[in-house]
């Protein structure tokens, strides 16, 4: 959906701050729906407020352009985190991973505990919740991101059509595929089996195409956790299993109560005191062990359920959608990496076309 670049932001009297600057992509900003999507994730998360969810700045249209202005994260992805163990063929630290999860919980928490101007609860559903939207900072914090997706309960309009359901397959809960609409609870599945792929390695559900990946998610097909890893504890790993019970009512009744859970584990265990700094520095070496490579994290997608339960691997985005460059995919890669590298000053390809953000980063602008 969009380009995230790294950008400076200047102030009076010499301040100045690293921000993130997260750019639609050209093709996508002529369709409304997209456009009525970006809007949506600004507007959720300027009223949604954790030390866990990436802080939003402004959101800024110019030229026909569209541009979020976030907190900038300097870390690592999860799914990177686990590529990084699994080439290394070393196992995760259990106890880092729970402190992931409790990050990932208490960022839900905030999501889902929202409440509108009017001071009633208005839950935000993140829809999204993956490794790779999962950030560790380096100093060890943990940060849910792209709410591009999610559906707040006092949005103005739909935003989804029918038998869409929006999110990666991999990811989606057993009452999703099944046709009912997304909960705060689909969500703590999500993080369960964001989880167990953590600890394991490998995707919990997985396959050769979607139809194969619902078929294991209409079916509740959860393999046991501790035989892969025996060092788990057994109140860790049910604690797991309990967020990914194919009834959601067995699930704990919120992501806080999970947190708490998952925090019980860490004290049972005496896991060590400074498990923050351990992780940053597990999250340091592993972004020097991954590089400075641009690193792309699996699309997410729109998937036609009722199409798959007729038995039709069907993958394609239904969404209608303007028609892609007339670039090459080679190309637009080439140019992806190569802009991803270049020196601020001389991403000129960026710059010329967003003069509104420039002018307010260099404090020309009088408004």
């Amino acid at each position: 959906m969009a380009v995230v670049w790294r950008a400076t932001q200047h102030g009076d009297v010499g301040f100045s701050r690293t921000v993130a600057v997260k750019q639609m992509h050209d093709h996508l900003a002529t369709s409304q729906i997209y456009v009525d999507m970006f809007a949506e994730e600004a507007r959720v998360l300027a009223t949604v407020a954790s030390p866990h969810i990436a802080t939003v700045y402004d959101f800024v249209q110019e030229d026909g352009q569209y541009y979020l202005v976030q907190e900038w994260i300097d870390g690592i992805d999860l799914g990177s985190y686990i590529h990084h163990h699994g080439a290394a063929s070393s196992r995760t630290r259990w106890d880092l991973i729970t402190a992931i999860g409790i990050g990932v919980m208490r960022a839900l928490a905030a999501a889902h505990e929202r409440r509108g101007p009017d001071g009633e609860v208005a839950p935000v559903v993140h829809r999204d919740v993956s490794p790779h939207n999962i950030l560790i900072t380096n100093d060890g914090l943990v940060k849910l991101i792209d709410f591009g997706l999610s559906l707040a309960r006092d949005r103005s309009k739909e935003l989804t059509d029918p038998g869409i359901v929006k999110g990666k397959m991999s990811y989606l809960s057993p009452e999703i595929v099944g046709g009912q609409r997304p909960t705060p609870l689909s969500d703590q599945f999500a993080a369960g089996s964001v989880l167990w792929e953590a600890l394991v390695g490998r995707k919990l559900f997985d396959g050769q195409n979607d139809y194969e990946i619902y078929k294991k998610l209409r079916d509740g097909q959860i393999q046991p956790l501790r035989p892969l890893r025996r060092d788990v504890p057994r109140e860790l790993a049910a604690v797991i299993h309990r967020a990914l019970a194919a009834d959601e009512t067995q699930r704990f009744a919120s992501a806080r109560e999970m947190a708490g859970h998952l925090t019980d584990v860490l004290r049972s265990h005496r896991a060590p005191r400074d498990l923050t700094g351990l992780l940053g520095e597990s999250a340091r070496a592993a972004r020097e062990a991954v590089g400075r490579e641009p690193i792309e994290g699996e699309q997410s997608s729109t998937t036609p359920v009722a199409d798959l339960e007729h038995g039709t691997p069907v993958t394609l985005d239904r969404i209608k959608q303007p028609a892609e460059p007339t670039q090459s995919p080679a190309d637009r890669a080439r140019e992806s990496r190569e802009t991803a590298h270049a020196e601020p000053g001389a991403r000129k390809g960026l710059l010329h076309k967003i003069p509104l953000i420039l002018r307010r980063f260099a404090g020309m602008d009088d408004d």
